[in-house]
């Protein structure tokens, strides 16, 4: 079994299978905007594919419209890529995360580890929609809206 090295949980972001995130590659004197969608966060980093060729140590912001994250904007540095075709997944640490934004990422990680835990001892009753993680949930035991 692989060990877990990472220092934060991270909240993977199911909802319609991954959201539309606003990217700025700051690797030159220009500014580009790059169509990327974020498929996990934590209050250390994130994980995106993006639809370009990208390089480790690239400096990156970002707006993310997620639920439970609307208007969350973030500074980082590429950590890691994996490139298959015209895509890249990229591993993105965190510069600097507000307060508040560590406030609301654990909220929907704490909801979510939560959740799991009652799922793995075989709990039914899981779901109510004012769980942090509801707007993001695509597990089967959701309950229909």
């Amino acid at each position: 079994m692989k060990q877990e090295k990472r220092q934060h949980h991270r909240v993977p972001v199911v909802r319609n299978m991954a959201e539309p995130v606003d990217l700025f590659v700051m690797d030159g004197t220009h500014p580009r905007d790059l169509p990327a969608v974020l498929t996990n966060i934590s209050i250390g980093g994130m994980s995106l594919v993006v639809f370009a060729e990208m390089h480790g140590d690239t400096k990156l912001k970002m707006m993310l419209n997620v639920p439970g994250l609307e208007g969350f904007e973030v500074e980082g540095r590429v950590a890691w890529t994996h490139s298959k075709g015209e895509t890249t997944t990229v591993g993105v640490q965190f510069n600097h995360v507000s307060p508040d934004a560590v406030r609301r990422i654990n909220k929907l990680a704490d909801a979510y580890q939560d959740c799991e835990l009652k799922l793995s001892f075989g709990v039914k009753d899981v779901c109510f929609k004012e769980c942090n993680f509801w707007p993001l949930c695509a597990k089967p035991a959701k309950l229909k809206e």
